[in-house]
């Protein structure tokens, strides 16, 4: 079954301590300042409604779990061992076939996703994670930068679809998508709202970057897009310059980001900001609904 992490009994969640302890990358990478059980258990408590569990009769795994429009996500996956990621994936699809989920990507390391590959699951995307440690800047920005709030969303939202509408695979379909996708951040006890930045004025928002946090000593950029017609002009660069300075007072030593293997222009953006690759991880998608079961 599945459960939210933080709604789980402290019998559950001290075995999923166990088990993100058992797993040292993955607690550095997610978890990097919980380094004991006493400190996890603490940050596990603090995690938002997206952190799920999957138990049998004990934690199974440990994953975040988002949904738009009938469209689930997973990431962030921590198993007990890598050789149940078969059981893994049959046991959430069932769970996740009783809701309304239409469909389910999960995004994994590359050798885990194959073996999905062989139980049906489509391959969708290859992505490469960006690092590097954080560090104050005197970059200025060019044009005026604000924190966003959620009164910006419907602007960004439009902002949003069309940076990505001429895509080979556009990421957001509709200006609605997107608006359900930034509320979905901008909600989250993650969102590190000091950290995000927009680039413009009023209604004329042309660039924006948003990060977020699942623990102290690690943030990530979550969203970054720019209008087409103002790209290469130093923005992106200027919003993540911009949150790195607010980063580095409250002791964040590293940022990452997540970056489709196809968006060429971004990869050649981090690799000219000093962010080193670190490695690859690909999502896989599968249907949730038979022909006729939907």
């Amino acid at each position: 079954m599945i459960a939210r992490v933080e709604k789980a009994s402290s019998e559950l969640l001290d075995q999923t301590a166990n088990m993100v302890l058992g797993n040292e990358s993955y607690r550095s990478e997610l978890f990097p300042a919980s380094v004991d059980k006493a400190s996890l258990l603490v940050t596990l408590r603090k995690l938002g409604p997206e952190w799920t569990l999957l138990t049998q009769e004990h934690t199974f795994a440990l994953f975040a779990l988002t949904e738009i429009q009938g469209r689930g996500s997973v990431d962030h996956v921590c198993l007990k061992t890598p050789e149940t990621i078969s059981s893994f994936a049959s046991e959430l699809t069932d769970e996740l076939e009783k809701t309304s989920m239409m469909d389910i990507s999960i995004t994994l390391d590359v050798s885990l996703a194959e073996k999905l590959t062989a139980q049906g699951f489509a391959e969708a995307k290859t992505v490469t994670n960006f690092s590097r440690q954080i560090s104050e800047t005197q970059f200025m920005p060019i044009l005026p930068l604000t924190n966003p709030t959620s009164r910006d969303a419907p602007a960004l939202a439009k902002l949003m679809h069309e940076a990505y509408a001429k895509s080979r695979t556009p990421k957001y379909p509709s200006s609605e998508f997107a608006e359900k996708r930034l509320h979905e951040v901008m909600s989250s006890s993650e969102y590190l709202a000091d950290c995000s930045f927009i680039s413009g004025s009023g209604v004329n928002y042309v660039s924006a970057c948003f990060v977020t946090s699942p623990s102290d000593g690690t943030a990530y950029i979550t969203e970054l897009f720019t209008h087409p017609l103002y790209r290469a002009r130093g923005l992106a660069t200027a919003e993540i310059a911009m949150a790195m300075n607010r980063l580095v007072p409250r002791n964040y030593s590293k940022l990452n980001v997540w970056v489709d293997d196809t968006n060429g222009v971004a990869c050649r953006l981090f690799s000219k900001l000093s962010f080193n690759q670190m490695g690859k991880r690909r999502t896989v998608s599968k249907n949730l609904k038979s022909i006729g079961r939907a």
